[in-house]
């Protein structure tokens, strides 16, 4: 059974929920909503809005720029039609790091078992970081190996690749020459 991407999103959150030791709720006093409704978000029964997401990562302790696109998706929103390759370079990492908490984040070597060897556990590492752009083939390799659909990360690459043919700074060229293998 294919996983939503309201499931993505209410498991990143759980993940961070077990991992914060608070109790659902400790949390819906924080929030000021009842525990069943906490209970149905981390449950993936109900879709929480941006600003509800980014309150319970501060409530959890965690930056909410890696829940954006698990929320978006979840939502149904599509991403903006341009940004700087910077820009979607982190829009990129922060999408990986995202699903890469929606699985409890596994450790790189763990991945690298899931991907059948072919992603270098030190690729791995560095596209977590935001260090590097590999080829389309490893960056949907490593989706997959997260449980994510690599349709709904393929535009995040290609924005990246169509920034770059679009930018008229050098410097920019020279980073995504350097990250994309």
């Amino acid at each position: 059974m294919a996983v939503t991407a309201r499931q993505r999103l209410a498991a990143a959150l759980s993940y961070l929920q077990r991992k914060s030791g608070f109790s659902i709720r400790v949390i819906a006093d924080r929030t000021m909503l009842s525990p069943s409704f906490i209970s149905r978000i981390l449950s993936g029964e109900r879709t929480p809005s941006w600003d509800l997401v980014c309150h319970l990562c501060s409530i959890l302790g965690h930056e909410p720029g890696e829940f954006r696109l698990l929320c978006e998706a979840a939502h149904g929103v599509e991403q903006p039609p341009r940004q700087t390759v910077t820009e979607c370079i982190a829009s990129l990492t922060a999408a990986l790091r995202g699903l890469h908490l929606a699985v409890a984040r596994p450790t790189a070597e763990e991945i690298h078992r899931r991907t059948h060897g072919r992603v270098p556990v030190q690729v791995i590492a560095q596209v977590l970081r935001g260090d590097a752009v590999p080829e389309w083939e490893v960056v949907g390799a490593l989706v997959t190996a997260l449980g994510g659909q690599a349709a709904d990360f393929k535009p995040l690459w290609e924005a990246i690749h169509y920034s770059f043919l679009m930018t008229d700074d050098p410097c920019v060229g020279d980073l995504v020459s350097e990250t994309t293998g």
